[in-house]
């Protein structure tokens, strides 16, 4: 699957210390200069000219020096430019980066003078910005692994309750550019330019909405896959973390072909094993999504109490045994293997209840599954009473749990997921060897390898009841055509978020419904096939980066 590669802290510091000390000392003032120029032009580009006064506030380590680059070419523009230090005035040296202090001196040498900012006096600052148009925060930049506090703290609390609009270098000041949490508090900016790659932090939430419109900038740093292999062997960091940004265009490769001369079994079977008394919704929704995504047939396996009232549709019902809660029950086991025998792929759990019987049915189902199978909903929770099970499988599974639903497979609470989403969605991929598609804004994919894609699509009006066994439905749509099950996962979050989008554009997100979804599925694949669809919105935002280019 193609897409735009994301670098971790570890992995840029990795590539740009291995480059400076392959080239020479002094390349880290190249790299500075190509970041602060860079920076230049977005903040021009984006504010369409230059603002009557911009207030540039700069920390004492390499983001401060990229801030200060930047307020050198806002002046050479024509901007009328004041600078602030948060450092004490007189601070020797050795306190600072070694760029940081050449690019001061370098603006010293220009005559601009350098306003030093003490906790015990921020009104020269708050003056300061009250004249601004728009402030610059180049106070932190990335790989903050610890809450902002004490004088950095005040700052950002300044900035934030200015009122103006603030462009952020690199990352807003007190966002962990790898996780996207907020460190103990955070600059909520209207731009951020970043460098050398896309980071983490910025593309999912809270981040996401710390960082307004983002443009990243080429500052020269080698793609990893171009360095030399010696240099490669040396950086390690470079090969723990396999992480992308899902685009149209990896996502149109991945399409299966439909050739004129098919049938319905050119595309697969999908087989859904869903529903009980009150839940048949689920496995509808499921159900239609495949169908809606491409597949051949869609077979609902599901309690034969169930079948007389569920409504004439393109699906084949197929009765099984049931329990006396009209769930599905254990002994319903060979039932669900015959029709296996026929399926391309399986869809186990929208809708299938916790009912202690059927628990034990999905258990010990899961044994003997042996094509291309989705779990879901009540399939993960039931699993996830006894995860031992899945050492007895063949794994490969796609699992599509919400942040509730991976906690309990991880046994750890909800807000421990949430706190590093990627690195969570990659544990339980390693763990249960299987791909893992953990939803919510920004839905993060992720191998047993440590391939992971974050999806760019989608929005609030998908928060609905349904949208998961949607989302469910288009997978197995895809697998049921003979997309691996990786890249099935990733474009069936990318496809299914787009077509979110898409309704979200023609109803607004309040009342967005998911048959509404489903009904733009088709649509949405047909502008992916004819070159239409121009991408999600942080796509089309980043579409006059090098870095879409660069790192595709």
């Amino acid at each position: 699957m193609r897409g735009v590669r994301i670098l971790t802290t570890s992995q840029v510091r990795s590539l740009e210390a291995s480059w400076i000390s392959n080239c020479h000392d002094e390349w880290g003032l190249v790299l500075m200069e190509q970041a602060g120029l860079g920076a230049t032009r977005a903040f021009l580009d984006i504010f369409e000219g230059l603002p009557a006064l911009v207030t540039v506030l700069c920390g004492r380590g390499n983001n401060g020096g990229d801030g200060l680059v930047l307020a050198r070419h806002l002046l050479r523009s024509g901007a009328v430019v004041q600078v602030f230090m948060v450092a004490a005035p007189g601070l020797p040296d050795k306190f600072f980066s070694r760029e940081n202090v050449v690019n001061r001196r370098i603006l010293e040498k220009l005559g601009v003078e350098i306003n030093y900012i003490i906790e015990d006096d921020l009104d020269p600052l708050s003056d300061a910005m009250e004249a601004s148009a728009i402030i610059v925060d180049a106070l932190l930049g990335t790989g903050l692994d610890r809450p902002v506090e004490g004088l950095h703290s005040d700052v950002i609390q300044l900035i934030n309750d200015s009122g103006r609009t603030v462009f952020s270098v690199d990352v807003p000041s007190g966002l962990n550019s790898d996780t996207g949490q907020i460190m103990g508090t955070a600059v909520q900016a209207s731009a951020t330019v970043t460098f050398g790659g896309l980071k983490p932090g910025l593309l999912v939430y809270p981040g996401v909405g710390l960082a307004g419109e983002i443009r990243a900038v080429d500052i020269g740093l080698p793609a990893p896959e171009d360095l030399s292999d010696d240099l490669r062997d040396n950086l390690p960091q470079l090969q723990k973390q396999k992480l992308w940004l899902s685009i149209a265009g990896g996502i149109v490769e991945e399409l299966p072909e439909r050739a004129a001369d098919s049938h319905k079994g050119t595309f697969g079977q999908v087989l859904l094993v869903s529903g009980s008394a009150g839940m048949s919704g689920a496995s509808m929704l499921a159900a239609k999504s495949s169908l809606r995504t491409g597949a051949g047939l869609a077979v609902l396996a599901t309690p034969k109490s169930l079948v007389k009232h569920l409504p004439p549709e393109e699906i084949i019902y197929k009765g099984v045994d049931e329990t006396q809660d009209e769930t599905i029950a254990r002994s319903a086991l060979d039932q669900i293997l015959r029709e296996m025998e026929r399926a391309q792929v399986m869809v186990i759990g929208p809708g299938l209840s916790s009912n202690e019987e059927t628990v034990a049915l999905v258990h010990e189902l899961v044994k003997h599954v042996r094509i291309p199978c989705v779990i879901d909903a009540d399939g993960l929770n039931a699993l996830a009473q006894d995860t031992d099970v899945l050492a007895m499988t063949e794994g490969g599974f796609v699992f599509t749990p919400h942040p509730k639903e991976l906690s309990r497979l991880l046994d750890r609470p909800v807000s421990e997921v949430q706190s590093d989403r990627i690195r969570a969605a990659q544990e339980a991929a390693k763990k249960f060897s299987s791909v893992v598609v953990l939803k919510g804004a920004r839905s993060i994919v992720a191998h047993p390898d440590g391939n992971t894609f974050i999806i760019p699509t989608g929005n609030s009006g998908m928060a609905t009841a349904g949208a998961g066994d949607v989302l469910t439905g288009v997978i197995a749509g895809l697998l049921a055509q003979g997309v691996e099950a990786f890249n099935a996962a990733v474009a069936g979050a990318y496809i299914h978020g787009a077509a979110g989008d898409a309704a979200a554009e023609d109803f607004g997100e309040d009342g967005i419904m998911s048959s509404d979804i489903i009904e733009y599925l088709p649509i949405v694949l047909k502008a992916l096939r004819e070159g239409l669809f121009a991408g999600s919105q942080l796509e089309v935002m980043l579409q006059e980066s090098d870095m879409l280019a660069l790192r595709a």
